[in-house]
């Protein structure tokens, strides 16, 4: 397979990625960590176009982990990986939304068709209408759009994140379509079941995110939003957009630490440096655990996570506090538990080798009473047997002096015979001492 060449500066200021209008405007119900994949997948693919670099013999492209990694600005967790992709195949495509180009809404298999993970890239496969649409770029009537990929990875909100992307895109006309809230909430890839009232969906969908847009350093626009009523009842929107003087470039060159590697969203250079004020690194790793099990809880519930948020809210708030104190207290228990079996594996031990003498002083025994006369052994074996219970009885008569259950009370019996100082042993005083 040909393996890509990858620009030293992959990731450089001017890192603008050029992308279909239809491409753009597509349904959201796809996590915005999924979709910023997908972005970064239609790059690759756009960039190879330009390369000549064919597909492999199977219909794959390859494109290395690192650049996914560099893009994010944290480590990628495989097994996070597969399911992501397993979404974007999985997930229904629904692409020229808005119709701005002129043509109707397509339908297309997935965002995806097919991938592979391996230890260092990612092989992946379009559907082929994908295919069909990024080779169109430069096609004369081709409407496309300049996205620049550090600020839209910026923000850690996917509501927020479509909306920039949205509005970014009709800066020029300085405001979006027109939205009924039902095509709103479509464009959104909302539920039917989420956010059913208006002021919840005007909360967590629209002025929140638009807050976060505004308030972003790195945004190079100011978004506001117009409502349109019915009476009281609002019934649509769109959104109005003005150009804005960023007062930071969001372009990391280098991590401050690799304590922030698993964060699901960029955190920028600036703020890493407070938290690293605040907090010490294994303070920050835990809290950014903790954040990454509420936000994975959140999903769960079907509501989107704004990791930037927990983040913030985890560190500021000191979230490992419980987390060490639990960690102490196991580590506690722990070393108890190990104290203890170490005790338990010590008298075991020691009843183990107690129990290999006397196993070794039975047989000595039982080996001297063999070597007696078969007639003074049977007079033995009586007297024995008349002292025993009748469950130990039967099992002497089955298996004799040697039965598991009596071994130890016969050899015992001998000694007594011989403390006796009977003829028949004093004739071998030697014998049971070696």
């Amino acid at each position: 397979m040909v393996k890509p060449k990858q620009s030293k500066n992959e990731l450089s200021r001017s890192d603008l990625i050029k992308t279909p209008q239809s491409l753009i405007h597509i349904r959201h119900k796809i996590t915005l960590s999924q979709y910023k994949y997908w972005i970064l997948m239609l790059r690759e693919l756009r960039r190879q176009f330009d390369s000549g670099i064919p597909m492999d013999e199977k219909g794959f492209r390859s494109m290395p982990l690192k650049l996914f990694e560099q893009a994010f600005g944290y480590e990628i967790n495989r097994s996070m990986l597969w399911n992501d992709m397993l979404a974007l195949k999985n997930e229904t495509l629904s692409y020229n939304f808005l119709s701005k180009d002129g043509g109707a809404v397509q339908y297309g298999a997935g965002f995806i068709s097919e991938w592979k993970v391996f230890a260092t890239r990612l092989e992946f496969k379009f559907p082929s209408v994908i295919e069909d649409v990024v080779r169109g770029l430069d096609e004369p009537k081709a409407i496309f759009q300049l996205l620049n990929w550090e600020i839209f990875n910026h923000f850690s909100g996917k509501y927020e994140a479509i909306i920039y992307k949205l509005c970014r895109d009709y800066r020029g006309v300085k405001k979006t379509p027109y939205f009924d809230l039902a095509k709103f909430r479509d464009y959104m890839g909302l539920s039917d079941g989420e956010y059913k009232e208006f002021r919840d969906l005007n909360k967590f969908v629209i002025s929140n995110p638009v807050k976060a847009i505004n308030r972003s350093e790195a945004s190079d626009i100011r978004v506001d939003v117009e409502l349109e009523r019915q009476g009281r009842k609002v019934i649509g929107l769109r959104f109005l957009i003005e150009q804005k003087a960023q007062t930071v470039i969001p372009f990391p060159e280098t991590e401050f630490t690799d304590v922030f590697r698993f964060a699901k969203v960029n955190i920028e250079p600036a703020m890493q440096k407070k938290y690293l004020e605040l907090r010490t690194d294994v303070e920050i790793e835990i809290c950014i655990e903790r954040a990454n099990e509420y936000g994975e809880q959140q999903a769960k519930k079907g509501k989107e996570p704004n990791y930037g948020a927990l983040y913030r809210t985890a560190i500021t708030e000191g979230w490992h506090s419980q987390k060490l104190e639990q960690k102490a207290k196991e580590e506690t228990a722990a070393k108890r538990r190990k104290a203890t079996q170490a005790v338990m594996d010590t008298q075991i031990e020691v009843q183990a080798a107690r129990d290999r003498e006397e196993s070794k002083r039975v047989s000595g025994i039982l080996s001297e009473f063999h070597k007696l006369d078969e007639d003074v052994q049977d007079e033995i074996r009586e007297q024995f047997r008349t002292t025993l219970a009748i469950p130990l009885r039967k099992s002497f008569d089955k298996q004799g002096e040697s039965a598991p259950m009596v071994k130890s009370i016969f050899a015992a019996f001998i000694e007594s015979l011989q403390e006796q100082s009977l003829p028949v042993f004093s004739e071998r005083p030697s014998d049971t001492a070696d």
